[in-house]
C-alpha cells in the first residue's frame, strides 16, 4: 500500500511495557507483521522513554498495554503520551488502544471535555480466558461471532463510556470492553487479542505461582480449548482496512 503522499503506509506501535522481556511488545508486533498492508513500515517506539514524540503523522497508531496504572498520580511519560494521543485524535489518525492503551484513550477523551476520567480499580479483575459480547456493530469486529473469547489481564478499567464514543462490547466482569469514537477511526479494547494460547497459559501459571487471587483467575488450563486465533486476525486485519480507507 502506497499512501497518497507516495510513501509507504507508516504504522507506529507505542510499546508501554515495563518488563524488559516484553520490550517491543513482541506479541502485538507479530500481529502487525501478519495483518499490516503490503509494503507498510512498522515503527516501534518506547512509551516510557518518550521517543514517540518526534514521530510525525503516522498513518495508523497502535498503543500497547502496560503494568503502569491508568490512575493518578501520573508519571511524566504518561502525560506526554496523552498529549500525543490527543493531537492524533484531533487529526482523525486511526488509533487502536489495547488495555492500558484503551484506558489512555478514554482518559484523553474525558480530559478533552474537561471531565475527570471515569477509570478505577476493577471490582473483580479479569486474568485469563474470558468471553466478550458484542453489543454494537462496528467495522472493527466485522466477521466475529457475537460472543468470542480472548485473553484478559487487567486490574483497572474504564467505568463510564467516554464522551463521543459508542460502546462496542462487554464481559460479565467489565462493562466497557471496547469502544469506538464517533466520527473518527479511534478504538479502545480492554482485552488482549494479540496473546497466543502459549503466552496466555504461561502467564496464568506465573500469576498463580505468585499467589494471584483465585477469584480473579479465569479458566486456567483451558486455553487450548478456548483460544480463538481468528479473533486477533480479524480485529487487527479490520483495523488496518479501516486505516487504509481513512
Amino acid at each position: 500500500m502506497i499512501s497518497p503522499m507516495n510513501r509507504p503506509f507508516r504504522i507506529l506501535l507505542i510499546d508501554n511495557n515495563r518488563e524488559p522481556s516484553s520490550f517491543g511488545s513482541p506479541n502485538l508486533f507479530r500481529w502487525l507483521l501478519r495483518t499490516a498492508p503490503l509494503g507498510a513500515e512498522i515503527h516501534v517506539r518506547r512509551g516510557p522513554d518518550q521517543d514517540f514524540a518526534g514521530f510525525q503523522s503516522p498513518d495508523a497508531l497502535v498503543v500497547s498495554g502496560s503494568i503502569t496504572s491508568c490512575l493518578p498520580p501520573y508519571e511524566d511519560w504518561v502525560l506526554a503520551q496523552d498529549e500525543f494521543l490527543k493531537d492524533l485524535m484531533k487529526k482523525r489518525t486511526p488509533i487502536l488502544g489495547v488495555c492500558f492503551g484503551h484506558q489512555a484513550l478514554a482518559r484523553c477523551l474525558f480530559a478533552e471535555r474537561g471531565r475527570s476520567p471515569a477509570l478505577s480499580k476493577s471490582k473483580k479483575a479479569e486474568v485469563g480466558w474470558q468471553t466478550m459480547r458484542i453489543l454494537t456493530d462496528s467495522p472493527l469486529f466485522q466477521g466475529l461471532d457475537r460472543e468470542f473469547v480472548s485473553y484478559q489481564s487487567h486490574y483497572e478499567e474504564v467505568t463510564e463510556l467516554p464522551p463521543d464514543t459508542v460502546l462496542l462490547a462487554e464481559s460479565d466482569r467489565c462493562g466497557i470492553q471496547a469502544f469506538e469514537m464517533k466520527g473518527a477511526p479511534v478504538f479502545g479494547i480492554q482485552f488482549h487479542p494479540e496473546h497466543t494460547v502459549e503466552y496466555g497459559e504461561a502467564s496464568l501459571k506465573r500469576k498463580i505461582a505468585k499467589g494471584e487471587r483465585g477469584d480473579w483467575i479465569l479458566n486456567p488450563g483451558l486455553g487450548p480449548k478456548l483460544y480463538q486465533e481468528q479473533v486477533g486476525k480479524i480485529i487487527f486485519g479490520n483495523f488496518f482496512k479501516i486505516a487504509q480507507s481513512n
